[in-house]
């Protein structure tokens, strides 16, 4: 079959508007997060960590995992987190490393790329420094993608629709549905094969332009919950 990632973006990104009897819609969170970390007055990755905006930011975290899902089930955030986790996952994200990565985007990650190697093994040395925060929350790949979709927007989040998507579209892609450097490289070959960029959709209020993996998490999303 063609799969036309405009149309299946498109339903999903009409979920996210208000609507009648729907004011204040679940899916808008990710632009409050996104557009909290991307405003363009920021001039410095680590403002976000400053003495006086930590706070600030490890809520918008904490808000954003709380209202897609992570923290319910066996994640172990529920049970194993207070704010001062979401303090230590802001600095693992807008310090050291972190800013690296924020700095590439999917494009950068294309199998022909310049230092693709060194940009898959930056996001993979990324994905990995979670799992030193707190040895009795679960990393799952799941709950690591929704925390680099939320601040990054570059990456995909690999849940339950996405993956079943992805298995379905894609099945002699199995690195696609992985979270790693290699997986965000397959998906960037799917992007070049579907062209999805004459999609341009932006936020509400700062009216940034969402990139390119958000909208094909949003496509393969909806096209995994209209299987299912």
């Amino acid at each position: 079959m063609t799969f036309d990632a405009t149309i299946y973006a498109e339903a999903y990104y009409k979920n996210i508007q208000p609507s009648p009897g729907n004011d204040y819609p679940r899916l808008k969170a990710w632009e409050f997060l996104y557009e909290y970390i991307w405003d363009e007055s920021r001039t410095d990755w680590d403002d976000l960590t400053s003495e006086d905006q930590i706070e600030t930011t490890a809520l918008h975290i904490g808000f954003y995992l709380a209202n897609w899902g992570m923290f319910r089930g066996s994640s172990g955030l529920l049970q194993n987190s207070n704010l001062d986790l979401m303090k230590a996952l802001a600095k693992l994200l807008f310090e050291g490393q972190g800013p690296e990565l924020l700095e590439l985007s999917m494009a950068d990650f294309a199998e022909d790329a310049p230092n693709l190697a060194n940009h898959q093994k930056t996001l993979d040395s990324l994905l990995g420094s979670m799992e030193s925060l707190a040895s009795n929350v679960s990393w799952t790949d799941t709950l690591k993608t929704k925390i680099l979709m939320g601040v990054w927007g570059e990456c995909p989040a690999l849940d339950r629709f996405y993956i079943s998507a992805c298995r379905d579209l894609f099945p002699r892609r199995p690195f696609i549905t992985k979270a790693c450097g290699k997986g965000l490289t397959a998906l960037a070959g799917v992007v070049r094969e579907l062209n999805p960029s004459t999609l341009h959709l932006k936020t509400g209020r700062l009216k940034l332009p969402y990139p390119t993996a958000r909208i094909m998490d949003m496509a393969l999303f909806q096209y995994g919950l209209e299987i299912a």
